[in-house]
């Protein structure tokens, strides 16, 4: 077993198997690590510049420059840090081969010598899906990832990676039906496994079957933040107030206080007379109605109606419907709890052949549990 291999280095990555033997390499994007090796050279380049300036500047003055030279050498470190970086992460990668009944993976460290490892299909587990976040400082995203798995992590193999969630679902399914393996994903009671051959299974089949995932006998009561109102015809889930959780008081305070800014500012430069171009009330209103729109978005609530052919899920704003879908019942394969690193947030999905819909309000997870437990029992009418 190798020690601290990663999963994989790419964000762009497709692994096809329509010709055998097939063949994919794993490793960071070399236009990107060229680039940044571009700027580690021009900052290297600026900070080596600066400092023999000042070192020259000191022979000929009495004047100590020392905090200058100390900035100019950090630079040069920070630059130097990047280009070894860039260089390291260009060398590393990982080379898998197929030949339809063994995996041969080559795993090229940064720094030391190869490894190799052959192993058989039949030993991996199910196709896995999972999202990734990955922390870049600004440009902070989230990876879809598509693999293989298997219990030794240096024998996971990536299958398809993108940090676009488009028929991120449908990919997935149509590897674990070419492998003839169980399809993976991570949800909030850890690894969940559905057969391949399962995969179009509306729930009342699977429920039929037996093949339906653990879900709560129901004796537990509602908890507070939910109403339910049970009818002959329908029943009705109804979040109660606004829940807002740190991320949503965040950009309340932010909206705020932008808010006043610009209407104080507005207003300073009314009195004493300055004259501003029109671009800039133009941006400033442009900004005030953007903050004022999501300020109102927080407001935003939902709530779910259940008939014995439809799932609806109706959008309501102080009180008026502003949106609304709906799904057969025939049709849910699914329900389960997502989970979004980006955020730090849990949101309910109700997933079909064709279509995912989102429940975000931001409910505590063990709420959305007792929902998603609910919704299921009503489904299959249990």
């Amino acid at each position: 077993m190798l020690v601290h291999v990663p999963d994989h280095f790419s964000s762009n990555l497709k692994f096809s198997f329509s010709k055998l033997p097939a063949f994919k390499t794993d490793r960071s994007s070399p236009i990107k690590a060229i680039i940044s090796i571009l700027l580690g050279i021009g900052l290297l380049c600026l900070g080596i510049f600066e400092l023999f300036s000042f070192l020259n500047a000191e022979k000929t003055s009495s004047n100590s420059y020392l905090l200058v030279e100390i900035f100019a050498f950090i630079i040069i470190l920070i630059a130097l840090g990047i280009i070894i970086g860039s260089i390291l992460a260009i060398v590393r990668y990982k080379k898998f081969t197929f030949n339809g009944r063994e995996f041969k993976i080559i795993y090229r460290p940064s720094i030391g010598v190869k490894h190799t490892l052959i192993e058989p299909l039949e030993n991996y587990i199910g196709v896995r899906l999972r999202v990734l976040f990955s922390n870049t400082g600004l440009f902070n995203k989230n990876r879809y990832i598509v693999d293989l798995y298997h219990q030794d992590a240096s024998k996971i193999v990536p299958l398809y990676i993108s940090t676009q969630n488009k028929n991120i679902r449908k990919i997935w399914e149509n590897y674990a039906r070419l492998f003839k393996l169980p399809a993976l994903s991570v949800n909030e009671r850890g690894l969940c496994k559905r057969d391949y051959e399962d995969l179009n299974k509306p729930l009342k089949q699977l429920a039929l079957e037996n093949k339906l995932p653990f879900i709560a006998s129901g004796k537990f009561p509602a908890p507070q933040t939910l109403n339910i109102k049970d009818s002959a015809k329908s029943t009705i889930i109804k979040p109660l107030g606004v829940y807002w959780d740190v991320f949503s008081s965040l950009f309340l305070l932010i909206a705020i206080s932008a808010s006043l800014l610009l209407i104080v500012g507005g207003v300073y430069l009314t009195i004493i007379g300055t004259t501003l171009p029109i671009k800039y009330w133009t941006m400033g209103a442009v900004t005030l109605l953007a903050i004022i729109y999501f300020t109102i978005k927080l407001f935003e609530t939902y709530y779910i109606e259940l008939t014995n052919e439809k799932l609806f899920i109706k959008t309501i704003l102080f009180g008026t419907i502003t949106g609304e879908k709906h799904i057969s019942n025939t049709k849910i394969e699914n329900i389960e709890l997502t989970y979004n690193p980006a955020i730090d947030r849990y949101s309910l999905a109700i997933i079909s052949k064709d279509q995912i819909f989102s429940i975000e309000n931001r409910l505590p997870v063990n709420d959305l549990l007792w929902l998603k437990d609910f919704i299921t029992r009503k489904i299959i009418g249990n």
